[in-house]
């Protein structure tokens, strides 16, 4: 993927990780397409409806001035809906990554104290999100156990 992403991996997610050690020998290449399209989902859900970061911390509002250059029909992060039409998740072999590729997502991502740009974190996963991958996992490890 070009442009800037997140890549996903099990890394760090114990559940996760525990699972996927239990399919070694198995492709897992189309459940982890399936996780990155519901990673994608949370993000794009993020973006147009909670307007949290992955852990649930609620995004700065606009500044009075920049507030005031807005239109009715735009919210934080959504002002034509590119950022959420850029939203893509590309799964390979062994990882999925998940991100944009508009130049402008890492001021957001990070933040730009130079251009006066808060941080509104929406690429990751959050505690919550960690539950429907883990159904998600588990479900599709069941499925192939019952194959064997």
């Amino acid at each position: 993927m070009s442009g800037f992403g997140i890549t996903i991996d099990s890394r760090g997610i114990d559940q996760l990780n525990a699972t996927l050690d239990r399919l070694s020998g198995i492709d897992t290449s189309p459940v982890l397409g399936v996780m990155g399209r519901i990673v994608e989902d949370q993000t794009i859900n993020r973006i147009k409806e909670t307007k949290a970061s992955p852990d649930g911390e609620l995004w700065p509002e606009w500044s009075d001035e920049y507030a005031a250059t807005r239109h009715s029909n735009q919210s934080l992060l959504e002002s034509q809906g590119h950022l959420v039409d850029s939203m893509q998740s590309v799964a390979g072999l062994d990882s999925v990554e998940v991100g944009t590729n508009l130049e402008y997502a890492r001021s957001h991502q990070y933040g730009d104290p130079r251009r006066g740009i808060p941080q509104r974190e929406f690429l990751g996963v959050g505690a919550d999100d960690v539950y429907e991958l883990q159904a998600t996992l588990e479900r599709w490890y069941q499925d192939e156990i019952s194959r064997l």
